[in-house]
Protein backbone atom coordinates (compact mmCIF):
# COMPACT_ATOMS: atom_id res chain seq x y z
CA UNK A 1 0.00 0.00 0.00
CA UNK A 2 2.77 2.26 0.94
CA UNK A 3 4.03 2.42 -2.97
CA UNK A 4 0.46 3.37 -4.31
CA UNK A 5 -0.12 5.80 -0.68
CA UNK A 6 2.66 7.33 -2.51
CA UNK A 7 1.81 7.82 -6.05
CA UNK A 8 -1.56 8.76 -4.93
CA UNK A 9 -0.16 11.71 -2.75
CA UNK A 10 2.34 12.61 -6.13
CA UNK A 11 -0.29 12.42 -8.00
CA UNK A 12 -2.17 15.03 -5.52
CA UNK A 13 0.39 17.27 -5.46
CA UNK A 14 0.83 17.54 -8.78
CA UNK A 15 -2.93 18.16 -9.64
CA UNK A 16 -3.14 20.55 -6.63
CA UNK A 17 0.14 22.33 -7.50
CA UNK A 18 1.35 21.63 -3.64
CA UNK A 19 3.96 19.86 -2.14
CA UNK A 20 3.79 16.01 -1.00
CA UNK A 21 4.24 16.97 2.86
CA UNK A 22 1.38 19.12 2.51
CA UNK A 23 -1.04 16.09 1.39
CA UNK A 24 -1.81 13.97 4.23
CA UNK A 25 -4.20 11.40 5.27
CA UNK A 26 -6.03 14.18 7.49
CA UNK A 27 -6.49 16.85 4.63
CA UNK A 28 -9.98 17.90 4.47
CA UNK A 29 -10.48 18.89 0.29
CA UNK A 30 -12.66 21.02 0.45
CA UNK A 31 -12.08 23.20 3.90
CA UNK A 32 -8.16 22.14 3.83
CA UNK A 33 -7.38 22.29 0.11
CA UNK A 34 -10.06 24.46 -0.82
CA UNK A 35 -11.74 22.00 -3.84
CA UNK A 36 -15.11 23.19 -5.29
CA UNK A 37 -17.38 20.49 -6.72
CA UNK A 38 -16.10 21.56 -10.35
CA UNK A 39 -12.27 20.71 -8.75
CA UNK A 40 -13.63 17.34 -7.22
CA UNK A 41 -15.64 16.03 -10.73
CA UNK A 42 -11.88 17.06 -12.43
CA UNK A 43 -10.30 14.98 -9.89
CA UNK A 44 -12.21 12.20 -10.83
CA UNK A 45 -10.93 12.04 -14.11
CA UNK A 46 -7.81 12.96 -13.91
CA UNK A 47 -7.61 10.01 -11.13
CA UNK A 48 -9.45 7.84 -13.63
CA UNK A 49 -7.16 8.64 -16.49
CA UNK A 50 -3.95 8.20 -14.11
CA UNK A 51 -4.67 4.59 -12.85
CA UNK A 52 -6.78 3.63 -15.39
CA UNK A 53 -9.41 2.76 -12.98
CA UNK A 54 -13.59 3.47 -13.10
CA UNK A 55 -14.45 4.91 -10.30
CA UNK A 56 -18.44 5.31 -9.26
CA UNK A 57 -20.57 8.45 -8.87
CA UNK A 58 -19.97 9.71 -5.30
CA UNK A 59 -16.82 7.86 -4.86
CA UNK A 60 -14.88 10.34 -4.93
CA UNK A 61 -16.84 13.59 -4.50
CA UNK A 62 -18.30 12.23 -1.25
CA UNK A 63 -15.26 11.66 0.31
CA UNK A 64 -14.53 14.24 2.84
CA UNK A 65 -10.50 13.72 3.64
CA UNK A 66 -7.51 12.72 1.31
CA UNK A 67 -7.22 9.38 3.40
CA UNK A 68 -10.50 8.37 2.21
CA UNK A 69 -10.06 9.04 -1.51
CA UNK A 70 -6.59 7.05 -1.34
CA UNK A 71 -8.52 3.82 0.53
CA UNK A 72 -11.06 4.34 -2.34
CA UNK A 73 -7.79 4.21 -5.23
CA UNK A 74 -6.11 1.81 -3.19
CA UNK A 75 -9.00 -0.89 -3.51
CA UNK A 76 -9.66 -0.17 -7.13
CA UNK A 77 -6.08 -0.85 -7.65
CA UNK A 78 -6.30 -3.93 -5.55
Amino acid sequence: MANIEERVQDFFAKFLDLSPAEITPQVNLRDDLQMDSTEMVELVVALEKEFNIHLKDGEITNRNCFGDVLKTVGEKLG
